[in-house]
């Protein structure tokens, strides 16, 4: 109590009421706020060399910028398309091998069953049957809810796809607004008090937001590399491609490598490929021991918050905003570090006028 009554009083309060307003602003501002927040940035980052190719070239910048910004765009649908012509062809490989599937969980089946019929009385005969007429009903089950479950899937990924594009479409058209009118804002506004405290901070902010991407960058690459020598020694086809997607489902906290390496374990171990299921396993395991023990390290590294503070804040961000709060939770924490240190210093600086 003699703390709050004291001189850190105000502090603490005013630390308090950020701490509230920035959860606020993340809870509810962020998606309205975000396509131009990301203009901003990515002018920010870009105008350095745009200023430089535009005293060459004497191309306006925000033209220059628009086709950098379509250089990137194209590289990322090519990026796509060629993860989904790599899983169109695992499918149309996995359909073909779907018969060749069948046989092998038959002959496994009726095996168990002489095996059941051998060791413990029963009759194999029977035991099959049932077992038969089982898996015939969750089939059927399966075919009757299948159908509305793919249409409501098939809607939301409709609504997801058009939202992205409209996202993409309103920060390319700010960033292209924000890129001619940038030098004029800046001029405008140099030597305001307000602003240059806040351009301080969004400064130390980006370069807090760099580190935390260089961090997640480095644990990606490091679980691709795992993955992929997993696979290559297990010999298992397309091993490239599939630890590259693992790298990229990885740092996703409810989906995880497992989602790519555990039914891959499984297919090659119904496929007859010992040493690629045992490869992909071991990976799987590597995988989840490097996440647990680098994670935390790197990013109290890169954004200079102790491990176990970053952990904290990256299970919090999940539990708070959802699967995106992998990225959202470290970038609160950022964000409150920043911000914290800036009013105290601000306040310890009003204290000595």
């Amino acid at each position: 109590m003699d703390i709050l009554a004291g001189k850190y009083g105000k502090k603490i309060a005013y630390t308090a009421l950020y701490a509230a307003a920035l959860y606020l602003a993340f809870r509810y501002l962020f998606g309205l706020t975000a396509p131009f927040l990301i203009a901003l940035l990515i002018v920010y980052l870009c105008n350095p060399l745009l200023k430089k190719v535009q005293k060459r070239t004497h191309i306006r910048r925000e033209i220059l910028l628009g086709g950098l910004l379509i250089l990137a765009l194209s590289l990322l649908a090519g990026c796509l398309w060629g993860m989904l012509s790599f899983g169109t062809v695992h499918a149309a490989q996995l359909g073909e091998s779907v018969t060749l599937l069948q046989d092998k969980m038959n002959t496994a089946l009726h095996d168990g069953c002489l095996f059941l019929e051998k060791n413990w009385g029963l009759d194999a005969a029977q035991t099959e049957k049932m077992l038969w007429e089982r898996l015939n009903d969750l089939a059927r089950d399966m075919r009757q809810n299948m159908g509305p479950e793919a249409a409501r899937r098939s809607l939301a990924c409709c609504r997801s796809i058009l939202a992205a594009a409209a996202f993409l479409g309103i920060s390319f058209i700010a960033s292209l607004l924000l890129c001619r009118d940038y030098e004029k804002i800046l001029r405008r506004l140099d030597g305001d008090p307000i602003f240059s405290l806040l351009w301080k901070f969004w400064q130390k902010t980006v370069s807090l937001i760099g580190g935390y991407l260089r961090a997640q960058g480095i644990l990606m690459l490091l679980i691709m590399l795992i993955a992929a020598v997993g696979l290559l020694i297990g010999r298992v086809q397309g091993a490239l491609p599939l630890a590259f997607l693992t790298g990229i489902l990885d740092a996703l906290p409810f989906i995880g490598s497992g989602i790519v390496l555990l039914p891959t374990a499984l297919w090659q171990l119904l496929s007859g490929n010992i040493p690629g299921a045992c490869g992909a396993v071991i990976a799987f395991v590597f995988c989840i021991v490097f996440r647990e023990l680098l994670e935390p390290r790197l990013l109290g590294k890169q954004v200079g918050l102790f491990p176990v503070v970053m952990l904290f804040f990256v299970y919090a961000g999940v539990k708070l905003f959802g699967i995106f709060g992998i990225f959202s939770g470290p970038l609160y924490a950022v964000l409150f570090r920043e911000g914290a240190v800036t009013l105290w210093r601000a306040e310890k600086t009003g204290e000595k006028n």
